[in-house]
């Protein structure tokens, strides 16, 4: 089995538990047809369980070339790599005994506490990466890979880098919080199930089990009727029969689930924690102040195009031709920057809790939508405007124990996970907060990142000063700006996070938001129109209001990771080797030559540069580009932007895992 770096599958694959199969039309024909498994531990195993079973049935597994496999689903593609006697020539007459059951029995012992502590399956990471760890050992102990049939990739690091996962056309796609409909098939408690089920390896009874494979069985029917793969000589089937038929009784599945131990300490469905309290908590001339007192230095890396700006921006931008629109979840207008005749103007003042300034009542699923595709340079040219450059919004918050956290609330008009193309969104919300000592001074901070977040005492941060007095600097990861409490490489979801510590350090100006307004701050729809097309994507954000920790910081505090230091990291270990540059200047076009040394022991394999022109008195974010290593030695072309003038080229080189190397800066010859 290719090896995937588990180090950079992380808890965020837990929650987007789905699956797809691609490759496949109606006629048969196609290039590779690739399964893709994603979600968090036993739960998504079973769920992809049931998908499967009725996919054998339909013989659509014996045409499979390639398995990725991330988390969760890792377990299932473990046992689906040793029990099928690949390769197959229709369906696997077998798989009850082989495939079904050694699952069912797996999920039915608590794995969580032997994997952790095993001294083979030890290692950074508890969640995605622990279930990873723990699919190879299982692997190995029932028989190792097979020599024939689909080649089985763990760890989505390697599958995505290698543009596997993003030429994949989703052909058939089963999703954990879809509805399926069938006869005794209830929603409610489906839903309510799963929502309970934990995502880790503790162990599951037979009711949870029976939910989770049908459900799984019923969605993976449905999309493949839709595609036309259920059919036989032209002819469609009736509804075919879920696993456990017996388990579509909702009086039964209740009975089994209040019977279960789901409610005590030690069970297997996820604690029913008491409800936030959402007692509002307006702003104040005194919180203010303290928040104007305590805000962040933000330290950019030095190819960031996109810095944290006014929450107006993505209400301001129109261009000849297009402009920022506010819409209906049908797509339907509401408002745009430049509207025609008889229809209202967006602006960040529109936004509101309850009601538009026009009427029109407020939808949770309304979304801002930026119109084209230049994204970047959009963001760039926003920040001409002083109104709308280097803001942070400052929420202040008493806890449950009266201790006080100030929040600093950061907007990014686009998101482009490392500048590699791989996960784009518009609009980006992002977050650090500090907690407040009796006397008044910080004595710890949270940094929030995709997927989860650091604490950090205070005496662990990075200070510098402001010009009035020392303050938290917080490093923003390059392209998803994640709040990073120091440079360099972090682990992180999908590739690692980065920040060369080369950019310019900014302090933002400070604007006051809290459960009193203004109106936009309590505005419940997305900022953005992104949805996620793969697993490893995310939809654009709704506010800050929206996000948990608004309410209750303490909690995001408890639960984050602490900080350890930062030691010697794997990623560091990683890298690429650090390429010879030459630069010169043709008009208006830099052309870059490069050359590499053979990658020593432990060093990354060249995959992609960033980079971008620079001028040593321009601070100012310019457009980077992405461009792919062809070979040991090549060169690329990119345009110089009117205004600054340049002196040179700045890149950085990514390993195929993802790994940033050294930033180099070379001048123009």
């Amino acid at each position: 089995m290719t090896g995937g770096d588990l180090e950079h599958s992380s808890r965020f694959y837990e929650s987007q538990t789905l699956g797809r199969l691609s490759g496949f039309d109606p006629g048969g024909r196609g290039g590779e047809k690739a399964l893709w498994l994603s979600g968090g531990g036993y739960r998504s195993a079973l769920f992809h369980l049931g998908a499967l079973t009725r996919l054998n049935e339909l013989g659509l597994l014996a045409r499979i070339d390639l398995v990725g496999a991330v988390a969760g689903g890792s377990i299932l593609a473990a046992v689906l790599a040793t029990g099928v006697s690949w390769p197959l020539r229709g369906a696997f007459r077998d798989w009850p005994e082989q495939v079904a059951e050694p699952m069912r029995a797996i999920a039915r012992r608590n794995a969580r506490a032997r994997a952790l502590l095993s001294a083979r399956l030890r290692g950074r990471g508890d969640g995605a990466a622990l279930e990873e760890r723990y699919a190879r050992e299982l692997a190995r102990s029932l028989g190792g890979e097979p020599e024939q049939g689909p080649n089985f990739v763990f760890g989505a690091s390697g599958l995505t880098l290698s543009g596997l996962a993003g030429s994949w056309e989703g052909d058939i796609e089963w999703e954990i919080g879809d509805a399926a409909g069938a006869a005794g098939y209830n929603p409610g408690l489906v839903a309510e199930t799963i929502a309970a089920v934990r995502t880790d390896l503790d162990a599951h009874t037979a009711a949870e089990q029976a939910v989770l494979e049908n459900h799984g069985y019923l969605l993976a029917d449905a999309a493949a009727r839709e595609r036309g793969l259920t059919r036989s000589g032209g002819i469609e089937p009736g509804a075919p029969d879920p696993p456990h038929p017996e388990w579509m009784s909702e009086g039964k599945v209740r009975e089994a689930l209040a019977a279960s131990s789901r409610r005590t300490s030690l069970g297997r469905l996820r604690s029913r924690r008491g409800s936030i309290a959402r007692a509002p908590e307006p702003a104040s001339e005194e919180l203010t102040a303290l928040l104007r007192r305590h805000r962040p230095l933000l330290h950019y890396d030095s190819l960031e195009p996109c810095r944290a700006d006014s929450a107006a921006t993505i209400c301001s931008l129109a261009a000849p031709g297009r402009c920022n629109a506010l819409h209906r979840a049908d797509g339907a207008l509401i408002a745009a920057v430049a509207p025609g005749a008889e229809r209202p103007r967006l602006s960040l003042d529109f936004l509101g809790e309850t009601a538009y300034p026009n009427g029109e009542p407020v939808e949770r699923d309304d979304y801002l939508d930026q119109c084209g595709g230049a994204h970047a340079m959009d963001a760039i040219a926003l920040r001409r405007d002083p109104n709308l450059r280097d803001v942070a919004y400052g929420r202040a918050r008493h806890d449950g124990q009266g201790r006080l956290w100030l929040q600093y609330w950061l907007f990014y008009y686009w998101e482009d996970r490392g500048l590699l193309g791989i996960e784009r969104r518009e609009g980006d919300w992002e977050m650090v907060q500090l907690l407040l000592g009796e006397d008044g001074w910080p004595e710890a901070a949270t940094f929030a990142q995709h997927g989860g977040a650091r604490r950090l005492d205070w005496d662990q941060v990075e200070l510098a000063d402001s010009g009035e007095g020392p303050a938290l600097v917080v490093y923003p990861a390059r392209g998803s700006h994640a709040s990073l409490p120091h440079p360099g490489t972090h682990p992180a979801s999908l590739v690692p996070d980065h920040n060369d510590g080369l950019g310019p350090r900014v302090r933002p100006r400070l604007e006051p938001i809290g459960d009193d307004g203004p109106g936009w701050a309590l505005w419940p729809g997305r900022w953005g129109s992104t949805r996620r097309r793969e697993s490893f994507e995310a939809d654009s954000p709704r506010g800050p209001r929206e996000w948990p920790q608004w309410w209750d910081p303490a909690e995001m505090h408890r639960e984050a990771r602490p900080w350890r230091g930062p030691g010697t990291r794997r990623e560091d270990r990683r890298r690429p080797p650090r390429p010879s540059v030459e630069a010169r200047r043709e008009g208006e076009i830099a052309v870059v030559s490069y050359r590499f040394p053979r990658p020593g022991s432990g060093q990354g394999e060249p995959a992609r540069m960033v980079a971008a022109p620079y001028a040593g008195d321009h601070d100012e974010a310019c457009e980077a580009r992405s461009l792919a290593v062809d070979g040991e030695a090549g060169s690329f072309a990119i345009p110089l932007p009117f205004g600054p003038r340049w002196e040179g080229i700045r890149l950085c080189t990514l390993s195929s895992r993802g790994v940033a190397g050294a930033t180099v800066t070379v001048d123009f010859a």
